[in-house]
């Protein structure tokens, strides 16, 4: 409606929930986030009141996503043995990017779309603040052109303590979340997502 183009519009979206007989979403939260207003409706919010909407959260394939079996982890591990494997999995985060290889130092992973919602922007305010510490990150992501230029601009910054990684690698994402300490997810809303539960299936 802000941008309105000359000529008939189809907006696919808006037919779909319209004829849909049941509309899901990937967590309670967010069906709530969907109806409290135009921009998280993103215009479709009163289409989306009208018909109504049910949140579930989203679920992981427990087959591709675990550390006792996982093909893209040198060190395979569960719950008895994530204290002994996670050390070693940092380290080969670490050597995979290019990172100085310590297991003592922090890591912290960031994997997503790099856009407003995602908080990809916040994320790049947030690093020079606390990169100085005795930390390392690394981030994964493809989206908005300019956010992976400043993704990609992460290492000639902080050579010694930060890489980008602006492409989709699905092994390297697994290699994040089974390697790193800690995730960051600093979305602006639709916060429920796989990240957390790839995290906590793997103890990070």
């Amino acid at each position: 409606y802000s941008k309105p183009v000359s000529g008939r519009k189809i907006n696919w979206m808006k037919a779909g929930i319209l004829e849909s007989d049941k509309v899901f979403t990937v967590s309670p939260y967010y069906a709530e986030e969907l109806v409290s207003g135009v921009e998280k409706g993103v215009e479709l919010d009163n289409f989306i009141r009208k018909t109504g909407i049910t949140g579930i959260v989203n679920g992981m394939d427990t087959q591709e996503w675990n550390p006792a079996t996982d093909k893209f982890v040198a060190v395979k591990y569960d719950i008895t043995t994530v204290m002994d494997a996670k050390p070693l999995l940092k380290e080969a985060l670490q050597a995979e990017v290019g990172l100085p290889v310590d297991r003592n130092i922090p890591l912290i992973g960031f994997i997503g779309r790099l856009e407003e919602q995602k908080g990809s922007d916040i994320l790049a305010a947030a690093i020079p603040k606390f990169i100085e510490q005795n930390v390392q990150i690394v981030v994964l992501g493809t989206g908005k052109r300019y956010m992976e230029k400043q993704l990609e601009q992460l290492e000639i910054l902080y050579p010694d303590k930060a890489r980008g990684v602006a492409k989709f690698n699905v092994a390297l994402a697994h290699m994040i979340i089974a390697g790193a300490d800690f995730m960051m997810i600093p979305s602006r809303f639709e916060p429920c997502g796989l990240i957390q539960l790839h995290a906590m299936r793997y103890g990070t």
